[in-house]
């Protein structure tokens, strides 16, 4: 699972510096200012409570969770992690437990994550329309010496807000990273199994 905290850890660092309103917009938040909303929530919180964060962590998850969770749309991730054939041959009990199995993952290392590099900056490079989505280009640095990275926020609306629905850091995806690293486990003991050891690491 290396691969996959790295990841996450690229992907789910969310401190933006929001550039700017769009007209286009006007009539919910913008892909930007949704993830400048969790982004200022998440680092004030870790701010005042980084002490407390560092000897329990376990206090910060549902914070995480509540924040997070509304912005990320789990449902295009699975559907686009185990395929179009595995997402339709498993029942609505497996989709769900797979999803919660996966975003509690998700969630516990970048929960970790942000009160590690509570100091990390992102800063928005461009921000454009493709096709159905909307693109967020952004530029993540997060100090002690390591080079910054540039992370691509992949942004689908729904009826109420927009949604990330897939990450690019420094050209690499974390959907794709993901099916490639659960799609073949998926495919040689099935579902049932994968969701099981996820559950368990959770």
């Amino acid at each position: 699972m290396r691969q996959l905290k790295l990841f996450t850890i690229i992907s789910l660092l969310i401190s933006v510096f929001f550039l700017g309103s769009d007209e286009t917009f006007a009539t919910k938040e913008s892909p930007e200012n949704v993830i400048l909303s969790a982004a200022n929530n998440l680092f004030t919180d870790v701010e005042k409570n980084k002490e407390m964060y560092e000897k329990d962590i376990t206090t910060f998850y549902e914070r995480v969770d509540n924040i997070l969770s509304p912005i990320i749309d789990f449902d295009v991730l699975i559907r686009s992690i185990i395929g179009k054939k595995n997402y339709q041959e498993t029942s609505s009990a497996q989709k769900n437990r797979f999803k919660q199995a996966l975003k509690n993952q998700l969630i516990r290392i970048y929960a970790k994550t942000i009160v590690e590099y509570a100091n990390s900056k992102i800063t928005i490079i461009s921000s454009s329309k493709a096709k159905s989505f909307y693109l967020v280009k952004t530029e993540l640095s997060i100090g002690q010496g390591k080079p910054a990275f540039q992370v691509i926020y992949v942004m689908k609306e729904s009826p109420d807000s927009w949604k990330i629905v897939e990450v690019v850091a420094n050209g690499l995806r974390l959907v794709k990273s993901l099916r490639k690293s659960l799609l073949p486990e998926i495919e040689e003991k099935g579902i049932e199994s994968v969701i099981n050891r996820l559950e368990s690491e959770s």
